[in-house]
């Protein structure tokens, strides 16, 4: 099913899609289908990225951040940046 909806497009794009003969309607819709599909695709390679990287043994992915097996009380991040003192 079809819905009416109101978009905002430069008005030299415009004029410039409609000497072209384009389907306006058409035109975005295939754009935002080829968007979603983009994007869908690119979220579901993070979270393969993301299984894969938990698999990794000694290693547990938190966010973007990867968990390192710690010898101590609390893990450390390898992604973190870490406090350096500064030389004198």
């Amino acid at each position: 099913m079809k819905v009416r909806t109101n978009i905002l497009i430069e008005k030299e794009i415009l004029e410039k899609a409609k000497q072209l003969g384009l389907n306006i309607s058409r035109t975005c819709e295939n754009c935002l289908k080829l968007y979603i599909n983009a994007l869908e695709n690119a979220n579901n390679q993070i979270l393969s990225n993301q299984l894969q990287n938990q698999k990794r043994e000694g290693m547990e992915t938190v966010g973007c951040h990867q968990m390192v097996g710690s010898p101590g009380f609390e893990p450390g991040i390898a992604s973190a940046p870490g406090w350096y003192p500064r030389p004198n």
